[in-house]
């Protein structure tokens, strides 16, 4: 086996610890939560890049975050506003979710009423 080139032999690939990856969700929600306020016109919308790895390069944070940490992150953002309508509400955590779930399903019902069936994923 041939050994490797001078270049990867300087690379150092660093395992992703626990509280790395915390790090990560924890600022890609932040990214999450900046950018619907400014959907929403508070602030102005982070800039975020596909880089040729497939990663998401969130500048208003400064890091690289793969679709898995995104998608880690958007739970707790979305598991957090669901303990804050609840405790507002007086409602359990259960019947906001499921209310919202219902919301959600019927605005697709409607949609696809609407617009027709919408085309199978490709995944």
């Amino acid at each position: 086996m041939p050994a490797p080139s001078p270049s990867l032999r300087r690379c150092r690939v660093l395992p992703v610890t626990a509280d790395r990856r915390r790090r990560r969700e924890l600022r890609a929600g932040a990214s999450l939560v900046a950018s619907a306020g400014a959907d929403l016109g508070c602030g102005e919308e982070p800039e975020v890049r596909v880089l040729p790895d497939g990663r998401l390069w969130l500048s208003d944070v400064g890091v690289a975050v793969s679709a898995a940490v995104v998608y880690r992150a958007a739970r707790r953002v979305l598991a957090a506003q669901l303990e804050a309508m609840a405790q507002v509400s007086g409602q359990s955590v259960e019947e906001v979710t499921f209310g919202w779930l219902v919301g959600l399903q019927m605005d697709d019902v409607l949609a696809t009423l609407e617009h027709g069936a919408p085309d199978a994923d490709a995944a």
